[in-house]
């Protein structure tokens, strides 16, 4: 089967290749892959900036499909069944967080698309505990987008809540920037969208899913240089990996605040440190999400209380996986789902 394989370290070195078909172990499945959804992530493994991967891999963890065939001991599925699937490849299943549900934290997970062979092929194999069964209502291109949705679930309705009546703001209008801006205006809030000046479209898309207001990053600093806008949101949200955006961050959110962070990056930040005691502020880190968030997100989007169409721009096959990447890296487009 034709896959799209990271090679090696460096630079570069992503090429679509011959990949031999997985097989089923025990208790896992296989999954004919409908669509793919390239994530930030998947562009720091083509540039070598992603923190840790495991070369030749197949890459992409965000995807929905239908089994193809059943490994021995599984049970509750069929084949053909429609099928979306968490990213946790392996956890341990052992230790303190694995046995407390935690497992996205599990020392020894290991993800799909960096370490072990991911989505971006015709097939992957999956072991039956991530894999959620597919209600009519959802759409296969949802399907696939479902996990950056899983991630705002987790993030905002989890690991912190938004109370009505709450001012947010929300560094970064990416896709899952864009899904806390839904689950924000869900919990009754009124949420503010920042992005830098090449962000200008997906600005737009947020003022059309109800942000309260857009602005760039530069606008943002320049009114809290002159005091305007400092201490003004309840809780912000940071979705990006610019280590620039959490000194902003702090200074935005007001006295007793909260700052969210969901954005990836192995850059450093440097910020004014005493600010978390000035402003008595609580941080908190999201990372992933679980079985209990995952279903929590299938049952949104179920409902419609979700829109996770309007973020597929661009649907393209396999072999035009450069061109895939080079939309989601240009930002001219949203979430582009790869079809194997």
């Amino acid at each position: 089967m034709k896959a799209v394989v990271k090679q090696k370290r460096g630079d570069g070195f992503v090429d679509l290749a011959e990949a031999p078909e997985p097989q089923c172990a025990e208790g896992e499945m296989l999954v004919r892959v409908g669509y793919a959804g390239i994530c930030g992530s998947d562009i720091m493994m083509l540039h070598d900036r992603f923190p840790s991967y495991n070369p030749p891999v197949i890459m992409g963890h965000e995807f929905a499909g239908t089994v193809e065939s059943l490994g021995s001991g599984v049970s509750g599925f069929s084949v053909g069944d429609r099928v979306a699937c968490e990213t946790h490849a392996y956890v341990c299943g052992e230790c303190g967080y694995c046995r407390s549900g935690l497992y996205n934290l599990c020392p020894d997970r290991k993800g799909f698309g960096y370490g072990v062979d991911g989505a971006f092929a015709r097939f992957v194999s999956v072991r039956k505990g991530i894999v959620h069964h597919l209600p009519d209502e959802i759409q296969d291109r949802e399907a696939a987008v479902l996990e950056p949705l899983s991630v705002a679930v987790n993030a905002l309705t989890r690991n912190s809540r938004i109370i009505a009546g709450e001012s947010v703001l929300v560094i970064g209008p990416g896709p899952i920037g864009l899904l806390c801006l839904q689950l924000g205006r869900l919990g009754g809030s009124a949420v503010t969208v920042v992005g830098t000046e090449h962000s200008r479209v997906r600005l737009s898309a947020a003022s059309k899913m109800g942000a309260e207001s857009v602005m760039t990053d530069t606008e943002l600093k320049e009114e809290l240089a002159a005091g305007r806008l400092s201490d003004s949101f309840d809780s912000v949200v940071i979705t990006t990996g610019e280590p620039s955006s959490f000194e902003t961050a702090l200074k935005a959110a007001r006295r007793n605040g909260r700052v969210v962070h969901i954005g990836e990056s192995t850059d450093r930040a440097s910020f004014q440190f005493s600010l978390l005691e000035r402003k008595n502020l609580t941080v908190q880190g999201s990372f992933s999400h679980n079985w209990p968030v995952w279903e929590a997100a299938i049952s949104l989007v179920k409902e419609g209380r979700v829109d996770l169409l309007s973020l597929v721009t661009h649907e393209v096959g396999i072999s035009d996986w450069k061109e895939a990447f080079r939309l989601t890296e240009s930002r001219e487009g949203m979430k582009v789902l790869i079809r194997p």
